[in-house]
């Protein structure tokens, strides 16, 4: 479903246990037509964006130096969107300025996976030659970010001044351009305004428009040749980067951003 373009009013309230399933779902939804993703999930390894949105949320929604909340739809109580923040630095005194408010419901217990056998049976030795080229060029890809995403936060990240980082800030499909992102991205503003704190962030390449329209400058960036790593061309109806029906996926530009506080407070930096 495509948006409308119509502005909503939303409520940004804090995430229960209870919305992670929809959120997760949201996070799936969103990144199933980022071309950048979908090159990832041509891999061998499983690189679900639900299991890895659902597994984030369940393994820090407890802690106190991060703050998730949901974009509710007023109109029909829909989550919509959600956006995570990570505090770093921050002293014990300092931690309990963070307006932490959540869960206030009890955490889910550990559910059982399904483990499919897909992949480790009935491979014939040209299966396991594709498979293995597969990942060695995902395998490439991912290493690649790894190294670079230790790089910013390493280098250009002070390690000595209390920072905030965006862990997440997605919308649904269907309700992007609306006024959502920058609702999300506005409320994580504000806190590090009150607390005068830096903001950074490793944005998509689809996001960073909405983050330089709210103060948001690029530092450093990583421009991928998707094409480079993925083991085959985009088929029909697959999103691209570049023009649709080239037969190529196009160059993809992940951007790390900050955004300096709008009042003095702990860190500049």
């Amino acid at each position: 479903m495509m948006s409308s373009g119509k502005e909503i009013s939303v409520s940004i309230q804090p995430l229960q246990y209870a919305d992670i399933p929809a959120c997760a779902r949201i996070t799936a939804s969103a990144f199933s037509v980022d071309p950048h993703t979908i090159v990832k999930q041509l891999g061998r390894q499983p690189y679900d964006m639900f299991d890895i949105s659902r597994s984030g949320f369940l393994d820090t929604l407890h802690k106190r130096n991060y703050i998730y909340v949901k974009a509710v739809d007023d109109e029909t109580g829909k989550i919509v969107g959600h956006a995570g923040w990570a505090f770093r630095g921050l002293d014990r005194l300092d931690q309990e300025l963070i307006p932490w408010n959540g869960p206030g419901d009890a955490k889910p217990a550990a559910e059982e996976r399904e483990q499919t056998q897909e992949n480790s049976q009935g491979n014939t030795s040209e299966d396991k030659k594709n498979g293995e080229e597969k990942e060695n060029s995902i395998d490439r890809l991912h290493a690649l970010e790894d190294a670079d995403m230790q790089y910013w936060l390493s280098n250009l990240v002070p390690t000595d001044t209390p920072c905030m980082f965006i862990v997440g800030l997605i919308v649904s499909p269907s309700h992007q351009s609306r006024g959502v992102g920058s609702a999300l991205i506005q409320h994580g503003n504000a806190i590090a305004d009150d607390l005068g704190l830096s903001i950074w962030l490793h944005s998509s390449h689809q996001a960073y428009e909405a983050y330089k329209k709210f103060g948001f400058e690029t530092v450093r960036k990583l421009d991928i040749d998707l094409d480079e790593y993925a083991p085959r061309g985009p088929e029909e109806g697959e999103e691209v980067m570049g023009e649709k029906g080239s037969g190529k996926w196009g160059r993809y530009v992940i951007r790390y951003m900050k955004r300096l506080p709008k009042k003095p407070g702990h860190s500049g930096g």
